[in-house]
């Protein structure tokens, strides 16, 4: 298994990140990610807990559900299916009030499902995984950045 966690300050406030995080539908925006589809409604909000996303991005693609959700400061997820295949543990994103903005920490737990060279895939898989955390961040810094302005 592979722990992986990415932290960046965003300079807006904590709801307008919250929710340029949780907008599936603009994923798509996003570098290397085709579409990010919502497959189920989360029970009391759209995005929110119980939701069930579907993010194509080309060679990987995940099924993901939300099985945590504390508006502004918490959302948790599972991959349940995906390809490669990954067994995911974990899957949290919290964010805090900082000054200046809002500090994001995501941290997710995987390991590669392919037999024997699985260990040795995790740390290049979470490279992967690293760049598409930062460049979905910097997609979310700029809408709660503009979202901000707007009012």
């Amino acid at each position: 298994m592979h722990t992986l966690t990415t932290t960046r300050t965003i300079p807006a406030p904590i709801d307008d990140v919250f929710e340029a995080y949780i907008d599936h539908e603009k994923f798509s925006q996003v570098p290397l990610v085709r579409s990010c589809e919502l497959t189920r409604r989360g029970d009391t909000e759209k995005n929110g807990l119980g939701a069930v996303r579907e993010l194509d991005c080309g060679p990987f693609q995940f099924r993901e559900e939300i099985t945590g959700f504390d508006r502004p400061h918490r959302m948790e997820y599972r991959i349940r299916e995906s390809r490669p295949s990954l067994e995911h543990t974990f899957g949290r994103v919290d964010l805090a009030e900082v000054p200046g903005g809002t500090l994001v920490i995501w941290t997710t737990v995987f390991g590669v499902r392919v037999p024997v060279v699985g260990k040795l895939v995790d740390p290049v898989f979470g490279i992967a995984l690293e760049i598409a955390f930062g460049l979905i961040l910097c997609n979310v810094e700029k809408r709660a950045i503009a979202s901000a302005k707007r009012r």
